[in-house]
């Protein structure tokens, strides 16, 4: 596993998020792909809805803080330990997504079962990206345990998103992920998340039979998603999935970022069209730039971002978003590699 590139996957998550705060929610015209949006948001300044400090993070690289923390204590994924550190942060968080607020205020009396009641109770419809956008760690502590990663990205991302188009898209990153460290080009990155599709919905079928056509369909959506992917025109415009009227939808993230890591030429032309294009940037900020740090490294992040995000906050007083929470503490999972 190359070191640069595994240090790229959580550091491009951290920059992605910080880089895309000062967009979340808004509506910018950008060109039509395959045209790559060039600005005019170029620098990690901070702002946004919650008025950050520049290079400040928000639940997407906090979550993942927890993720790899409970990792790297416990040398393997322990899914109550990671819903307990979960739980213990989302009463501080100021940008909590209402599917993940909803499962973690009672996940305490079950991990998985807060998850799965949420989604009953929303229809069995509700698939947002917020177990997507933290995932990244798993991918790169199980990059050489296939069936450690797979069992690892479902069950994490049952805690709070547990619609198989969630879970699965997990499992699918974290195979792409694990395949860039490797030293996979994109391509072969996006053909690996394709190949993780069919192994994770047959385990997740063996668990949950009674859902057995939505595990199926979840799957052929997704692998649809990544062969739009592979195209000039990823069709995130169109009236299925939109990056404005479905901002938060887990297919549009998931689509976007395997776009990007197979179409931009480097980190930052990727990084800069996804958050220029607007939705939830913040988050689709994040997961772009998780796969696009995995397949490029760590030097292939824009020198001033990395300074801005890694030095947010470090003058300031101890406290979480200083030190528990910080792209810092995230880092740390890379100790050693």
């Amino acid at each position: 596993m190359s070191a640069d590139r595994a240090r790229g996957a959580l550091l491009g998550l951290a920059v992605g998020d910080a880089l895309g705060t000062t967009l979340e929610f808004e509506r910018p015209v950008a060109p039509a792909f395959p045209n790559f949006a060039t600005g005019p948001h170029r620098e990690v300044t901070g702002g946004g809805p919650f008025e950050l400090r520049p290079g400040q993070v928000t639940d997407d690289t906090q979550m993942a803080c927890c993720l790899a923390a409970s990792l790297r204590e416990h040398r393997r994924f322990v899914q109550s330990d990671v819903a307990r550190r979960y739980a213990e942060w989302w009463p501080l968080a100021f940008d909590v997504g209402s599917q993940t607020e909803a499962a973690l205020s009672s996940v305490s009396k079950d991990a998985n079962e807060a998850g799965r009641a949420v989604w009953l109770a929303r229809g069995r419809q509700a698939a947002g990206n917020g177990s997507l956008m933290r995932t990244a760690p798993i991918g790169v502590f199980f990059a050489g345990d296939p069936t450690a990663r797979l069992l690892a990205s479902l069950a994490d991302s049952a805690i709070t998103h547990y619609d198989p188009r969630c879970q699965l898209a997990c499992a699918a990153l974290n195979a792409a992920l694990s395949a860039a460290l490797g030293g996979a080009s994109a391509r072969d990155a996006r053909i690996r998340a394709g190949a993780e599709l069919e192994p994770a919905a047959d385990l997740a079928t063996s668990r949950r039979p009674d859902d057995t056509d939505q595990i199926r369909a979840a799957a052929a959506s997704l692998r649809s998603d990544l062969e739009a992917a592979d195209r000039d025109d990823p069709e995130l415009y169109g009236p299925d999935l939109h990056l404005h009227r479905h901002e938060g939808f887990v297919r549009v993230a998931f689509r976007l970022a395997f776009w990007e890591a197979v179409h931009a030429p480097t980190f930052e032309a990727g990084l800069i069209d996804v958050v220029n294009r607007g939705g939830d940037a913040d988050t689709n900020g994040a997961i772009a730039g998780s796969l696009l740090g995995a397949l490029h490294g760590e030097p292939s992040i824009p020198e001033r971002w990395r300074r801005t995000v890694l030095d947010a906050l470090q003058d300031g007083p101890p406290g979480p978003w200083r030190d528990q929470y910080h792209p810092l503490a995230l880092l740390e999972l890379t100790a050693g590699a």
